[in-house]
This record gives structure tokens, sequence and C-alpha cells, in this order.
């Protein structure tokens, strides 16, 4: 028996199950939620290094698989990762009913993480790329909705991650070549270009972040967010996996120099378009390309403490994503309008679902006793104490976000009251109800979260 088996193989077979049976939408969501939530409890239970006793009879998990000549490897470093990727599955499934999604929806995000496990655990790491860009290939179908054609934003970001393959590919035959020949500077130049282009077209980094809005505008908004939260969070896995493998791409301040640039100009800019926005399809696109910002000025750290802050904002992110995500669906499925002159009129339809949205906008702009602010505030004094310009770009940035939040408040009380029952079902109202609490749990108490996200860098031996 194999943990390859186990958390790639197994949610891979049954997506395609789960695909051949499509039409039977409820069974098929609570499914994918079901075998998620069980391999996130497995990876948190079961210690890869131990026998298994399952049905009286002990079995060796053994850690790699070969397939073609290549290794899969997930050892018992890979064990919290697996918890956050099959936990954050089993987190977006569980809301899937509630969103509303179309029936492709669990199939081929199951598939999705099942690929993108894959491509963490694949060795050499330059076969990272091509899975990568077949989960992207899965995704198409996720985000467009059976019968319907695929918009500009589903064009751009498919040309974009396909653009991000070569790079990476290219990226990773030059760090190949310096480990043979480390005194060539210019193969190292090239080679962090190379990269940090790649990393670029898949992270969505200034200036390729520009199908973020459209996508999230085009798209159901709780499928574009599946991705929004779990595609950017294995990209950040793989360029940790570079930097811990490579020593001399974690000591060249030049990368972790461009690093911090190109945070500093996303965080920026996102803050200020978000404060000027009037469709709150887009300002959850512009809160997109933040988060990823704070993430990358998080590493640009280049310590121990920064490295810890990325680590403590994947959950705050996670829920944030979730609980804007759907409300924004809830919203449409009511056929609300999304635009703030007609949020008058939504407040009263769907009242739970308006100020859910409400409260995820304040937390990731990082407004105190919400699960963002206990990130974001050392994270700028972090900034701030190496780069003060930096620290106050950042704080604008913020401020624009929480700016964006504030018109939609006002626009949320800008008419009469009117009477009526709330738009929202019951397990809407429940979801949306539980996810502005654990902000505010996460918020007041941050050090339980923080901790047990630390888990998931225990595989980084190097960077620390």
């Amino acid at each position: 028996m194999s943990t390859v088996t186990f958390w790639i193989f197994v949610p891979f077979g049954v997506s395609i199950l789960l695909v051949l049976f499509n039409r039977f939408i409820r069974i098929t969501r609570w499914i994918a939620a079901g075998v998620t939530l069980g391999l996130a409890l497995a990876a948190a239970f079961v210690n890869f290094d131990e026998l298994v006793l399952l049905g009286g009879r002990a079995y060796e998990l053994s850690t790699s698989f070969s397939v073609l000549g290549r290794q899969l490897v997930l050892n018992s470093n890979d064990r919290f990762f697996l918890v956050l990727v099959y936990g954050l599955g089993a987190f977006w499934f569980l809301g899937a009913p509630a969103a509303g999604t179309h029936r492709l929806f669990a199939p081929l995000g199951l598939a999705i993480i099942a690929i993108l496990v894959a491509s963490l655990a694949v060795e050499p790491f330059l076969y990272a790329a091509p899975l990568v860009e077949l989960a992207v290939l899965v995704s198409i179908p996720m985000l467009v909705a059976p019968g319907r054609p695929a918009g500009q934003g589903v064009l751009r970001y498919l040309i974009f991650m396909t653009l991000g393959m070569p790079f990476i590919l290219l990226g990773g035959w030059a760090l190949n070549a310096i480990e043979i020949n480390p005194a060539n500077d210019t193969l190292l130049l090239e080679a962090m270009l190379l990269l940090g282009l790649g990393l670029a077209f898949w992270l969505a980094i200034l200036p390729f972040y520009t199908w973020l809005p459209l996508l999230s505008g085009e798209s159901q908004p709780y499928n574009a967010a599946f991705l929004f939260s779990l595609l950017p969070t294995v990209v950040f896995f793989l360029m940790l996996n570079f930097l811990d493998a490579f020593a001399f791409l974690r000591n060249s301040p030049v990368f972790f120099q461009g690093l911090q640039l190109a945070g500093t100009i996303m965080v920026a800019t996102a803050g200020i378009w978000a404060a000027f926005q009037r469709d709150l399809t887009r300002l959850f696109g512009y809160a997109v390309i933040q988060e990823t910002g704070f993430a990358l000025l998080a590493i640009s750290l280049h310590s121990e403490t920064g490295l810890a802050l990325f680590a403590a904002g994947l959950v705050p992110r996670l829920i944030g994503f979730g609980l804007f995500a759907l409300s924004l669906s809830v919203m449409q499925s009511r056929n609300v309008s999304l635009r703030f002159e007609d949020e008058g009129l939504a407040f009263w339809q769907v009242p739970i679902a308006s100020l859910a949205s409400l409260v995820a906008i304040f937390s990731i702009s990082g407004l105190p006793l919400l699960a963002g602010f206990p990130v974001r505030q050392p994270l700028l004094e972090e900034l701030g104490a190496g780069s003060i310009a930096v620290a106050i770009w950042a704080l604008i940035g913020s401020a624009g976000m929480m700016y964006g939040g504030l018109r939609y408040l006002s626009a949320l009380f800008r008419r009469e009251p009117t009477t009526g029952q709330p738009g929202e079902g019951w397990y809407q109202i429940a979801l949306l109800s539980a996810g502005v609490v654990m902000l505010f749990v996460a918020g007041v108490f941050p050090t339980p979260m923080i901790s047990m996200m630390l888990n998931v860098l225990s595989g980084f031996a190097n960077l620390f």
C-alpha cells in the first residue's frame, strides 16, 4: 500500500466516477465532500512511518510510487500539507449546495485537488509544470457552465497559465545546470528570470493579473474562488520547494527583492482599484490580488518570521474567500444585483449574505477583531523594520480595500427598510453565520490557528 495511492489515485479515480454520474448533483457533492474530509482526517491521524491496521491486519504504507520512470513521493513531511489541501476541498464542497454550483463543480474540483497534490509529489520537480497545466485544463469546464461560451476572463486565465509552464520548465532546467556549473553567474540570472516569469504567470503577478477581476465577474463566484484559494496555495508551496532545494536561489537577495517589489505593487494597486469599484465581483477579484501580494511580501522577508506569517495567513484567506464567494453566489441565486447602486435593495432581500460579504471584505483588509488582523499587523511591522516605503504602500493598499468595504457598507443602507422574510435558505444562513463566527474567533483568538498552521512548513528544513 502506498500513500500516493490513497491521496492521489483514489480521489482521482473517485472524481472520474463522479463525472460519469454528474447528473446526480446532490450525491456527487456529498461524496466529494466526504472523500476530501476523510482524506484530510486520515492524513492528520495516520503516521506514514508506522504500520496501519485495517480489518485486523497490519499494512505498511510506502511513501513512493513509480510511474513511467518518475517517482511520486508523499512522506511524513507532507502530512500537514495534505490536511490543508484536502481540508480546503471539504470546506468548498460542503458549501457547494448552498452556493448552487453546477453539476461539474464537485467531480472536477476533486480531480484538480488530486492533480495538484501530484504536482508537489512528483520527482524530478520539473514534471510539476505539466501537472499544473493539466489542472488548469481540467478547471475550464468547471469555470464555464455547461452550454455556455467561455468569456474573456476564462480565455485570459487559460493563456496566462499556459504561458507559465514553459518558463517554469526552462527555469528548472537552468537550475539543474547551475548545480553542475555553480560559478556561472549568467546562468544563475537566467534561471531566476525564467523562474520568476513562470511564477508571475501562475500567481497572476502584475502585469499578468488582468484576468482575475474579469473571471470573478464572468464565472460563478464560488467556482472561481475555489481556484483562487487552491491554485495559488499549491504554487506558493512549489516556490518554497524551489527555495528549499537550491541554496544559491534562497541565498540570492535579487530573487527576494523581486518578490518584495511585485508584492508591494500588487497590494497597492489592488487596494487603490478596489477603493473605486462599484461591483462586488470585481472587488472580490482585487481582494484576491491583494492577498497574493501580501503572501509574496511575507515570503520576501527571507526569515523564519516571514514564513510563519505566510503560513498563518492561509486559513484567514481561505475563510475570507469562502465567505465572500458564498455570499455572492447566494445573491446571484436570488437574482440580486451585485452593483453598489442596487445594494440597498439587496440588503432587505438577502440580509445575511450582504452582511457576511461585508465582514469578509473587512477581514481581508485587516480590520481589528477579524481573522486578517493578527497576520496583517505583524507583517506590516516586519516590513516597516526593513523598508518604511514598502510598509507605507502596503498600508495604503489595505486602506484602499477597507475604503471599498466602507463604500459597500454605505450602499447597503441607502434605501428605506422593507418588510419580508430573508431570502436565504436555512443551510445558506447556517454556513454564512458559521463563516462570520469563524472570522471573529480567529481574529480574537489567533494563537491556536497560527500554531497549527506552522506545521505545514515542516517539510522545508533548509528554509529555517
